[in-house]
């Protein structure tokens, strides 16, 4: 293999790369990226086996196609650090010569034919929605997933196709997350439970861009294809609970307060619970909510912010790092607060519960 490339282009490529590679897996060779150099250009591949990676670069000229392994920390770290336009790959034997500039380096490869199969995109179940929309639904539930082990079901995003709308939940048992965004595509038999890993990657392939996802479903795969890039992940295995069964309806207590004044309360108030104690105390009165918190060694917080609220006083105990990630999913100024007793979940909106909601429970105070 003989090829030159961008070098702008192949590092985003191996920054992407970096989200799959693991250095402590016990199969060697997905430590590596293969290249496949041909008359379109350049093709990176990555795999851990359950997540893979295909991306294509255009600025490339190709004067020998062929294969080639590269190490893929190595050649991530090498080309932060390179300045050139370009890089240069030259493959012979068990070798790749890395050319940038003046700069030479030799890397030991191994056969490119060791490297794993990646799975083809199959046919199934098409979902095409805007890549914007796919990762703010990831901001707005991705972080409410089970993180024990072991969850299963739970240790992944639901995505559920309904009419001409794609629905994502997240949860974890103890708050959860949903929204809804705009979707082509026709709803599926069997559910699809996207792992961490996966939706995250497809995410931070998507950044910034304004173009279209195309999701591929099948019974056990999902394949996001993002503007010439290919993303594969293994679905999570389990039953999703049927969480709609469980949001309450009947919350008879609401109030809306600015967003960054309850952020900004919320964390001031967090700095003085305890490791037995992850708990703030939301004291709920006419105008004012004041938070409190306590904490054995360090003291205690008294916060007050500005609300609207019309409903007789109360107080209701809430861990505040699940309350803050739920307000992370927010863009708009204020936030709706409905809540009832100890034993309900409260449930955060901006206005549109049916696009997108966040449901936190209580804990004892």
């Amino acid at each position: 293999m003989h090829v030159i490339c961008a070098r702008d282009q192949l590092s985003e490529a191996m920054g992407l790369v970096s989200s799959i590679v693991n250095q402590r897996s016990t199969n060697p060779i997905t430590q590596n990226v293969l290249l496949v150099a041909d008359k379109k250009g350049l093709e990176v591949r990555a795999t851990d086996l359950d997540l893979s990676l295909k991306r294509t670069l255009a600025e490339v000229e190709t004067k020998k196609p062929s294969k080639a392994l590269v190490q893929a920390a190595l050649v991530d770290k090498l080309l932060r650090d390179i300045r050139t336009d370009t890089v240069e790959f030259k493959a012979e034997g068990n070798t790749v010569h890395l050319l940038a500039g003046r700069d030479k380096f030799e890397l030991t490869s191994a056969d490119p034919e060791e490297f794993p199969k990646l799975p083809e995109a199959e046919a199934g179940q098409e979902i095409k929605l805007k890549g914007a929309d796919f990762a703010l639904a990831i901001r707005r539930v991705g972080r409410s997933i089970a993180q024990e082990k072991g969850r299963y079901a739970l240790n992944g995003v639901l995505l559920e196709p309904r009419g001409k709308a794609l629905e994502f939940c997240g949860t974890d048992g103890r708050r959860l997350g949903y929204t809804k965004v705009s979707a082509k595509g026709k709803e599926v038999s069997h559910q699809v439970i996207v792992p961490a890993k996966g939706y995250n990657l497809i995410a931070k392939v998507i950044g910034t861009g304004d173009g279209d996802v195309t999701l591929k479903l099948t019974e056990n795969r999902l394949t996001a294809l993002v503007d010439g890039t290919e993303v594969g992940t293994l679905l999570v295995e389990g039953q999703f609970p049927d969480y709609r069964a469980v949001v309450p309806t009947e919350l008879d207590k609401s109030f809306t307060v600015k967003l960054e004044d309850f952020r900004l309360a919320l964390n001031k108030a967090r700095h003085l619970t305890s490791v037995e104690s992850q708990a703030v105390r939301l004291e709920v009165a006419k105008g004012e909510l004041t938070l409190r918190s306590k904490s054995p060694s360090q003291g205690q917080a008294e916060v007050r912010v500005e609300i609207e609220y019309k409903g007789a006083d109360t107080a209701i105990g809430f861990d505040p790092q699940y309350i803050l990630q739920g307000l992370d999913g927010f863009d708009s100024e204020n936030v709706t607060f409905e809540f009832k007793d100890k034993d309900t979940g409260a449930i955060m909106h901006a206005g549109e519960k049916e696009k997108f909601y966040y449901l936190v429970m209580p804990i004892d105070i």
